[in-house]
């Protein structure tokens, strides 16, 4: 795959501040950049050594994002300036992978914990830019409907969309709330992966579509299963204790855990050793240990999950977090792949990897003895179901599925079976050149993108490139009243090369107007066809195609007529269009999408079909779709001359954009005037 996968890994959660979901983003980060990819992890950060970072990447005028990406994906060497601060985050300098922050984060309480989430308050400008300036040939967004960097990362890209679902207690609550909202974003996702396989029934009952599961992954080294029974270890002289881990916002989880220990004990064990993590205990301080278990706990404390490697592989069994909770999934995994039997609350998550990849029990946390039992359970081997506990017994699975290594093996699949579906190539993709400048986004330390235009429209006219309107409408649509002569016209007066006349469910006018035109302009016969999904425009068509056909027919017979399919103002929600899932399923049959449409209300609607060409490959193309003769050249298209598809696809690939728009009140007020006053007022 040449320089590998250009790949940005967007998490939801502030790198600064401990979360599972950001030790998962950072594990998959070394594993890609081992396996030859070029990932870049995008967050939001509440560090003050990240504040001068950001201020220098982003800096409207002299921002160096873009360019240093530019040469981290060439090179595969980041500059300094990309690099997280030292102790900032779960990943350190030396593993030279880049982490580029956008600004700081919200806290959010939920169920007695806090998590903090990038909100796109000062943010969604800066991602605009990065998704504009940096091409990804894919973006990984974690949790990507929750109110998060994620989700404004899933609005602005460019780039095909996988995403996660972790299933994070914020997150889910905001599936749960915002589902009504957020059913036409889900839409936007090429590939979906949820981290647990109950995870599925949880997904597809609030957004119903295709999903792989794919564990959240560890990258402790897993261990045969063989070294670590529990029944070698009852015959060892050596104590016997539990394992308990304090990661992230746990407070709830361990004040439940010491409750039930104070009630009562699990006789199988010699003690318990609580390993708390360094930077949650800094933020997020634990409660003291009661002085009846100060010499039955033991704590200690760890920087990276690596040093918990020796933990798990000398304990009797680990005790999951109490309460559930975002580091439910990788406790487990490490777990798992260290041969370390688990015990903890009857959840689906813990369900599903005890069945697949661990051995264990779950138990009611409601019960003050329920721990003790189910730890009893594990450690004396019991099957089934104990009052309140359960015992799991390990299947046949393999706890290899938990390492990152088949993690990030599983992963790159997706990424390149996405990237296929979405560009028709294998592993990275060819830029859309058309749609390398967005006219709605200054670009960092860039000219105005319509400035750039707008100076390359007045610039010498070279005798080959001309300026082409590929949308405008005449009399013979029953909006307009434009006579074909007075466009031929109005055409050569401002000095357009080539129009395309699409009449809507009309060819009689393009026909006419190829006949009169004598290719002076270039007339490409045209139609804008109403199907029973929203409008198409079939571009050098020979015979009229029927209106109220169903989408699919419609593309069928514009291709047998040797025509090229072009997507009018895709997304204008004023007006009547194929929907977003629709599109995706004719990827292959799209030639041309309006990415500029001079008509349109709100410039929210042609930055949406700017983003999708972008992200499918599809080039670009713009119209004025005048239904008045003032209205003609106010989107135009500058390329290469062309005279027939296939050059004209070809010039299409090197063309940009020229916008010149009038103020759409008054040309609506035109049409108004000419196409309906005129019809009820009585003639002189």
């Amino acid at each position: 795959m040449g320089t590998g996968m250009y790949i940005a890994l967007v998490t939801p959660f502030s790198w600064s501040a401990p979360s599972a979901v950001n030790q998962h983003v950072a594990d998959l980060a070394r594993e890609l950049r081992v396996r030859g990819q070029r990932p870049v992890v995008v967050v939001s950060s509440d560090a003050t050594e990240d504040a001068p970072r950001v201020r220098a990447l982003f800096h409207r005028a002299r921002g160096q994002v873009i360019t240093l990406l530019d040469e981290y994906r060439r090179s595969g060497e980041p500059d300094e300036m990309l690099l997280p601060p030292s102790d900032v985050g779960p990943l350190a300098p030396a593993e030279r992978i880049p982490v580029v922050p956008l600004g700081g984060s919200f806290p959010v309480r939920l169920n007695g914990g806090v998590a903090n989430l990038g909100l796109p308050v000062d943010m969604t400008s800066r991602m605009e830019k990065l998704m504009l300036g940096a091409g990804f040939d894919l973006v990984h967004v974690h949790e990507p409907l929750a109110p998060s960097l994620s989700f404004t990362a899933l609005r602005e890209t460019r780039s095909p969309v996988v995403a996660t679902f972790h299933l994070t207690p914020v997150a889910v609550a905001a599936y749960e709330l915002g589902q009504a909202i957020l059913d036409r974003f889900f839409l936007r996702l090429d590939a979906r992966v949820v981290t647990f396989a109950s995870g599925l029934e949880v997904m597809d009952e609030l957004y119903p579509g295709k999903y792989e599961v794919v564990s959240c992954g560890t990258r402790l080294a897993v261990t045969e299963p063989s070294i670590r029974s529990v029944d070698a270890r009852r015959g060892s002289p050596s104590e016997l204790f539990g394992l308990y881990v304090y990661r992230g916002d746990g407070r709830r989880s361990y004040r439940a855990l010491l409750r039930a220990l104070l009630a009562s004990f699990p006789a199988g064990l010699d003690y318990v050793t609580v390993a708390l993590h360094r930077p949650s205990v800094e933020r997020w301080v634990p409660r003291a240990v009661p002085r009846k278990l100060r010499s039955q706990l033991k704590l200690r404390e760890f920087d990276s999950p690596a040093e918990l490697a020796g933990l798990y592989r000398s304990a009797a069994v680990a005790v999951l977090p109490f309460l559930g909770g975002e580091w439910l999934c990788a406790t487990a995994a490490e777990a798992a792949v260290c041969g370390c039997p688990v015990v903890g609350p009857d959840l689906p998550p813990l369900r599903d990897l005890l069945s697949d990849s661990v051995d264990g029990a779950v138990f009611s946390p409601t019960r003050s003895t329920a721990l003790s039992e189910a730890i009893s359970a594990v450690l004396l081997g019991a099957e089934g179901p104990l009052g309140a506990v359960t015992r799991v017994a390990r299947s046949a699975g393999d706890a290899s599925a938990d390492s990152m290594a088949s993690v990030a093996g599983r992963l790159e699949h997706i990424y390149e079976d996405t990237l296929a579906s979405t560009s028709g190539r294998q592993g990275t993709r060819q830029r859309t050149p058309a749609a390398g400048h967005s006219l709605h986004v200054r670009g960092i330390g860039e000219v105005s993108a319509r400035r750039r235009m707008r100076h390359a429209a007045a610039a010498t006219v070279r005798p080959d490139w001309i300026n082409a309107d590929l949308h405008i409408h005449s009399e013979y649509s029953n909006d307009s009243t434009n006579s074909i002569e007075a466009i031929l016209a109005t055409a050569r007066e401002i000095g357009l090369g080539a129009l395309a006349i699409a009449d809507h469910n009309q060819i009689e006018g393009a026909l006419r107007a190829r006949d009169l035109a004598q290719g002076d302009p270039f007339v490409i016969v045209a139609e804008e066809i109403k199907t029973a999904q929203g409008e198409v425009i079939g571009l050098f068509l020979k015979e009229l195609i029927p209106r109220s056909l169903s989408f699919d027919e419609t593309l069928s017979l514009i291709k047998e007529q040797g025509g090229l399919v072009y997507v009018p103002h895709p997304f204008d929600a004023l007006r009547t269009t194929p929907s977003y899932r629709l599109l995706v399923d004719n990827l292959h049959r799209i030639d041309v999408m309006e990415i500029y449409n001079a008509k349109v209300a709100l410039s929210s609607f042609n930055l949406s079909a700017e983003r999708f060409a972008a992200k499918y490959n599809i080039v670009a193309g713009a119209g004025s779709d005048a239904h008045v003769l003032q209205g003609i050249g106010t989107a135009m298209i500058r390329m290469p001359r062309f005279h027939d598809p296939q050059s004209f696809m070809a010039a299409l690939w090197e063309a940009d954009i020229i916008a010149r728009r009038k103020n759409l009140l008054y040309l609506q007020s035109l049409k108004l005037l000419r196409t309906t006053l005129d019809r009820v007022l009585p003639e002189d």
